[in-house]
This record gives C-alpha cells, sequence and structure tokens, in this order.
C-alpha cells in the first residue's frame, strides 16, 4: 500500500515509532499494526479513506459475468465486498490481519463470502490461470506484470489504480522510498508482457486512498 502522506496518520499512532533497534520480524509487526490501526480505525476510515468501492473497479466490472476475483492486498474490503455483493467468487489477501477481520465480519452483515489470506504478498501464491479479474487499488509500489499475467485466465482482466509518481513531490518522499507510477509506465509493461490495453487515464482527482487531489493512474488490461 501507498505510504500515508505526512500528517494523515490518527495523530495517537502517528507518534509511535519503530521499536529501537527492532529485528526484521518485530518490524513486520509493527508495520502490520500500523496498517491495521489505518485501516479500521473510524476516524482514519471518516476523513481519509474512501469506504465506497472503487469507481474505476464498478465501470469496468458492469455487464461482465461474475467469475473468480483476486482482490491483492485487499485492506478492509470495500471492493472486495462490493465484488461478493455482485456475485463474483473473491479471495483476497493482505497482511493486516485485523483488517481481514472486519472484512469478514462485513461479508456476515451482507450475506456474502470472502475468502482471506492474512500473509505478506511475497509469499503469497497468485495461482497460475486462476482468475477472471484481479484488482490492484492502492495495493502497493510495485507493477506486478508477471504475477498478474500468470495468474489471470485468458481473456481476464486487471483493474489497476494508484498515485501518479509526481506524489512524491507533494509529500517530500525519501529518494529511497519513492512511490506511485510513472507517466505512460504501466501501459507499457502490460502491453510488453501481451496485455491489451482496454483503459489508460492520468487524470488529476481525488485519490481513493488519503481522499486527497492528486494525479492518479487508471489502468484496465486484459489478458490476450
Amino acid at each position: 500500500m501507498p505510504v500515508p502522506p505526512p500528517g494523515s496518520s490518527p495523530a495517537h499512532f502517528s507518534n509511535l515509532p519503530p521499536p529501537t533497534n527492532a529485528t526484521p520480524a518485530q518490524l513486520r509487526e509493527y508495520e502490520r499494526g500500523r496498517w491495521n490501526h489505518f485501516l479500521v480505525d473510524e476516524a482514519w476510515r471518516r476523513t481519509r479513506f474512501n469506504a465506497q468501492p472503487n469507481a474505476l473497479l464498478t465501470e469496468t466490472i458492469v455487464g461482465l459475468t461474475p467469475g473468480q476475483a483476486l482482490d491483492v492486498n485487499m485492506g478492509e474490503g470495500r471492493n472486495a465486498l462490493y465484488l461478493a455483493q455482485q456475485g463474483w467468487q473473491v479471495t483476497g489477501v493482505d497482511f493486516a490481519d485485523q483488517a481481514l477481520l472486519y472484512a469478514q465480519q462485513r461479508a456476515r452483515e451482507l450475506g456474502v463470502l470472502l475468502r482471506t489470506h492474512a500473509q505478506e504478498l511475497a509469499a503469497f501464491d497468485w495461482g497460475t490461470n486462476a482468475w477472471d479479474l484481479v484488482v490492484l487499488c492502492y495495493a502497493d509500489d510495485e507493477a506486478h506484470v508477471a504475477e498478474v499475467h500468470a495468474a489471470l485466465k485468458p481473456g481476464g482482466l486487471l483493474v489497476f489504480e494508484n498515485f501518479h509518481a509526481e506524489v512524491n513531490a507533494a509529500w517530500n518522499t525519501s529518494p529511497t522510498k519513492q512511490i506511485g507510477f510513472d507517466t505512460n509506465y504501466l501501459p507499457q509493461q502490460y502491453a510488453a508482457k501481451g496485455f491489451r490495453i482496454v483503459r489508460y487515464e492520468e487524470p488529476v482527482g481525488p485519490a481513493d486512498f488519503t481522499r486527497e487531489t492528486r494525479r492518479l493512474v487508471k489502468l484496465v488490461a486484459q489478458k490476450c
């Protein structure tokens, strides 16, 4: 997931530094706790996070026959739950385990089924020719071209939305922690892998994640 910009964190959590001399395992648990807080904290959800399904996703699936969908770094489940309500069989992965419990509670309230995996994405098996739809909405800062190509069924669709790389200047991001995607990077990478680019835009508008008005990247690509 993108790193929250300075000042966007809920106050009582944002001032908590990582443990001193932390081991890699301790740092992972610190990050897990941090993201669990961001994704389920009511103040964050009310003021800094779009709890509605992603608009590009809702537009893309209009008229599609529901099938198997993978929501990558799904957070508290806004997109996964929407897909499940539309008849999709949805699997989501995220290392923020409390966020997944939140999503499962909402699924029970809505009367839909979600399959969730509480693990880091690097350890997750995306599968081979397994999905009709892959969702990468504010998931992380990788294009995941190879993983998506292997995981999608022929004809399957990718829906991808995130920040444009110019957000780094606005957020004064460290050179070692740059986020977002350069102009035309995504369609070039996916087209080179043989995908058909269905839709690509770089609009300035409200981001689902943080609700700031920023330049975004929006991609829909189909595996040929």
